[in-house]
Order: structure tokens, then C-alpha cells, then sequence
């Protein structure tokens, strides 16, 4: 097992942070749905009728209905009444454009996390830092693996969270760690595993003592550091391990070139033409 421990409290760890979407009472879901709906947008390409939307994002066909005249009338969308269809106005053509210059093709994470979940057959995501957690971007989960997009894990204590350490530099981590309020006693010991974990490539570990065992590692291309996660039993990863880190080690070199393909296509597109 190569993971950074969780912080402790007079000498026994206080265990692994986990928070989930539905905790959090300060989020507005008419916000959250709204970007839902733009999300769909990017994945479709193509102009969406207010069944289509509602089917996909679970929601009722009245709250679909207000949701979606609410951001046409904020200029969000436009309808097109002769087909009865939304798509996205020209006033996000800007935030569309900043974008793909900031992350490039990359941002298209969901081919990624397909790729891996289909060799595997096991919980796939992508992980972000945010602040002392590591939140998921994107997931592809297995049943029952109470596993969801926007779910926070801590830093310090799971797989991801190591591999996300990595990716930092010494200031940073002890930084963090003192946010954390990692005991200095233990610090040394923190970096020496991390110093391993750099050097293997990988994290993996439980959170817990949990039944799952996960792997993870740094994903470069993105404009911030994330971290590729990919879960399952401990009688399915363990006996793997090196098989499904270089699987994913695959999966990720894939990506990295179907983007740098893409954005490469998207430069020669843009060239004025002679």
C-alpha cells in the first residue's frame, strides 16, 4: 500500500473526510441544474428539445419546462420554435472559446474515463483538489459503489488525495499538512512516502479499512492538477495492481494525444486561408 495516512489525534487517525453532494445545504440546485443543462449542451452538439433534456438529467417535465424558459429569458438559450428545440445563444460563444484555449480538448474527460471503465468494469473518476479534498469531476461507478459526481474525499488518507500530493511541490505540501494539522512529528515520514509514491508512479490504498482498493494517478494535460482515479474490490485491484496501473499509464497516453490531434486540427482551422 503506498498512500499518505490521514491526520491523527492524540496518536489514532481521525479517518478519511468524505463529503457528498447532498450534504451541503448551501448549494442551489436551480444553479447546478442550469449547468447541468449547458453541460448536456457540450455533450450533444446539437439543439435539444425539453423531453431530451429532462430524460437525461432526471428532472420532471415541469421543472424542465421553467428551468429552460428561465434561461431563455436570461439570454442563456434560445428556442426555436419551429422545431421546439434549445441550444445555447451567442452570449456564450466567449466563455465557450476562453475555454477550449484554457484546457484545449482535454477538458473532454469523459472519453477518458470511458476508456478506462470499459477495460476495467470497475469505478472510474476524475479527481481536482479543492482546498484539503479531493472533489470528482467525473465518474463512471459501478452499482452500489456509492460513488457520485461532486463528492469530496480528503486529501490526506486516500489514494487520490496521494497522487494529487505528488503533483505539488514541498512548500505546498507543508502547507497543507499544517492545515491539516498533520503533527510536524509525522511530516518526514508524510514526504518519504510521497518521495515513493513519485517514484512508483501510483497511489493505492483503501480509505478506512474499506472493502475497495483504489489506484490512482496524476493526470497532466489539464490546466490544474487532477488525478485519475479507478476503484474496485481489494480481490479484484490487489492481485492487478501493476497490470491496471499501466492500463490506465495507456488510457492516459491515448487522451493526451487525441487532444494534442485535436488541438492541433482546431489551430489549422483556424488559420486564415490563402
Amino acid at each position: 500500500m503506498s498512500i499518505v495516512d490521514a491526520p491523527k489525534y492524540r496518536g489514532r487517525s481521525r479517518g478519511v473526510a468524505v463529503r457528498r453532494p447532498g450534504d451541503r445545504t448551501n448549494v442551489s440546485r436551480s444553479a447546478t441544474r442550469a449547468l447541468d443543462v449547458l453541460e448536456y449542451f457540450g455533450l450533444a452538439r446539437e439543439p435539444l428539445r425539453a423531453f431530451e433534456i429532462s430524460r437525461r438529467l432526471g428532472m420532471s417535465p415541469s421543472t424542465t419546462n421553467q428551468l429552460l424558459k428561465t434561461m431563455v429569458a436570461s439570454s442563456h438559450l434560445v428556442f426555436d420554435a419551429r422545431s421546439k428545440a434549445y441550444l445555447p445563444s451567442p452570449r456564450l460563444a466567449l466563455f465557450s472559446r476562453w475555454l477550449r484555449e484554457l484546457y484545449g480538448d482535454g477538458a473532454n474527460l469523459e472519453a477518458l474515463v470511458r476508456d478506462v471503465q470499459s477495460q476495467t468494469g470497475m469505478t472510474v473518476t476524475i479527481c481536482v483538489q479543492n482546498d484539503l479534498f479531493m472533489q470528482l469531476l467525473d465518474v463512471s461507478a459501478v452499482a452500489d459503489s456509492g460513488t457520485e459526481r461532486g463528492m469530496q474525499i480528503g486529501i490526506f488518507g486516500s489514494a487520490t488525495g496521494s497522487a494529487l500530493l505528488t503533483m505539488l511541490d514541498d512548500a505546498e505540501i507543508a502547507r497543507l499538512a499544517q492545515r491539516a494539522r498533520i503533527d510536524p512529528a509525522d511530516f518526514a515520514d508524510l514526504m518519504c512516502r510521497i518521495i515513493q509514491i513519485r517514484s512508483d508512479g501510483y497511489a493505492d490504498g483503501s480509505i478506512d479499512g474499506q472493502a475497495n482498493w483504489s489506484i490512482a494517478v496524476p493526470l497532466t494535460g489539464l490546466h490544474v492538477p487532477a488525478v485519475l482515479g479507478l476503484s474496485g474490490s481489494r480481490e479484484e485491484v490487489i492481485p492487478r495492481i501493476d497490470e491496471l496501473h499501466q492500463l490506465m499509464r495507456a488510457a492516459v497516453e491515448r487522451w493526451i494525444d487525441a487532444s494534442q490531434h485535436s488541438s492541433e486540427q482546431d489551430r489549422e482551422g483556424d488559420r486564415p486561408s490563402t
